[in-house]
């Protein structure tokens, strides 16, 4: 019986079988509650007019935006999605580049459908021409490639007369056609797995969303330096951190999240757009 999807990777580290339970490379997407703990820890989260406390759903509002911003900046998804893609045919490719292809989005964590369907049909629930067993499908997660490889005990030329036997597929190549738009169609994941974001990731997420947070609120968080009050020659004067404070952090946060984006961009190989021609 034919495997329903590829074996699943790691996209970080990449290729790995086994590891140390310490240092703890993973951790917790975050949470309004982990974000008081780490980079908002110490701040007053209330206005300083109205003396309202920011609420967790606020908090929550910037976590969601700071990962829509780096999913849209670095095409890395924090939790697994699944895309469905079409291809373009190349009778070339297949014959002497064992079907190499790049999918639009990575690293891939496993495939579960590669078939080749010549129509413009609505690719869910179409039959297509050849549905190709996942066994032969070899993928390179962190290049986003895939290419087609006989399984264990089969020669090449039985990969060749598994795949493209049939009376549909010859006819097609009878034509002498040696390229077919969107005639490739491959179903794969790409993201981290539950409980395996990277804590390089999982630290930008929060970076980001305590910058996103303190530029939006802070100048109502801290408003002034000092507040004096007068009365029948009594006074009384109470400092604030102030707006240098907040200027001062903004600044050191823009710094991380500068340094752990260029990082994940170096080994997710998103700072060039690399591709094949």
């Amino acid at each position: 019986m034919s495997i329903n999807k590829t074996p699943t990777h790691s996209p970080f580290p990449a290729f790995e079988i086994e590891q140390e339970s310490t240092p703890n490379r993973y951790l917790p997407i975050p949470t309004p509650e982990s974000l008081k703990k780490t980079v908002l820890f110490g701040i007053p989260l209330r206005s300083f007019l109205t003396g309202e406390e920011v609420s967790d759903a606020t908090l929550q509002q910037f976590i969601d935006q700071a990962i829509s911003e780096i999913e849209h900046i670095l095409d890395l998804y924090i939790t697994p999605v699944t895309f469905q893609e079409r291809h373009d045919y190349s009778r070339h490719q297949f014959f002497w580049s064992f079907g190499y292809f790049k999918v639009n989005h990575g690293p891939i964590l496993d495939v579960s459908k590669f078939q080749l369907t010549f129509n413009n049909g609505q690719s869910i629930g179409s039959v297509p021409l050849i549905d190709i067993p996942l066994e032969f499908v070899h993928t390179q997660p962190q290049e986003q490639t895939i290419q087609l490889v006989p399984a264990q005990g089969m020669t090449i030329s039985g990969l060749i007369m598994s795949i493209y036997s049939g009376l549909g597929f010859h006819a097609f190549n009878n034509q002498a056609l040696s390229h077919w738009p969107g005639a490739i169609l491959v179903e794969y994941r790409a993201g981290f797995k539950e409980e395996h974001v990277p804590a390089l990731l999982v630290g930008l997420i929060e970076n980001l969303a305590a910058w996103k947070m303190l530029s939006v609120m802070g100048p109502i968080l801290f408003p002034h330096n000092s507040v004096s009050i007068g009365i029948d020659g009594t006074s009384q004067s109470v400092g604030t951190l102030g707006p240098a404070f907040l200027q001062n952090r903004l600044a050191d946060l823009k710094a991380l999240i500068d340094q752990q984006m260029d990082a994940a961009k170096g080994y997710y190989q998103k700072r060039f757009l690399i591709d094949y021609l």
